[in-house]
């Protein structure tokens, strides 16, 4: 699927993006309950005074990765669409909603994937000026890449991976 058309724009933050990761983490939970679990609200939207796409990225962490056949049809019953690693190996990236309401990104220990996640909305949390520097910088990519997910999403990537390894991102 490409998800290249739709208007990137970035919105004030909204505790009502609080609730709708809440209720998701809830229906997620019971259909993830047969595989050991964990979910946890990340990016942008789980950060209070973060601008944001108005899209709710929620992390699941499995035993196996390899038990992702068995839950991509329950997850089909929550409308969530699976579109495999999208470009990002170890990771199954499912989508819900349209207009787009939902991200979930399921993975194992077996990547770094989590950790990074986690950290950088932590760090996100935790440090006013490092979020306003991302809020510019996604901003100033939001306007060069304004209906191109894809490309925006990769312009990003220097940014975060620069906070994760412990640099201050330029």
């Amino acid at each position: 699927m490409n998800i290249v058309g739709y208007k990137i724009e970035l919105v004030p933050y909204s505790e009502e993006w609080v609730t709708k990761f809440e209720r998701e983490k809830e229906l997620l939970g019971r259909t993830l309950a047969p595989h050991r679990h964990q979910i946890e609200h990340i990016g942008s939207t789980a950060v209070r005074d973060a601008l944001a796409k108005a899209i709710i990225d929620i992390a699941a962490l499995i035993d196996s990765v390899q038990l992702v056949p068995q839950i991509v049809q329950p997850l089909a019953g929550l409308s969530y669409q699976h579109m495999g690693e999208f470009g990002l190996p170890g990771r199954h990236f499912f989508i819900k909603g349209d207009p787009r309401a939902y991200h979930l990104h399921i993975v194992d220990a077996t990547t770094d994937h989590w950790q990074r996640w986690i950290k950088f909305r932590d760090a996100l949390r935790n440090d006013a000026e490092l979020r306003k520097q991302y809020e510019r910088s996604k901003a100033d990519l939001a306007g060069i890449y304004h209906s191109n997910h894809e490309k925006y999403t990769a312009a990003k990537s220097s940014f975060i991976n620069a906070m994760i390894e412990g640099r201050r991102p330029a």
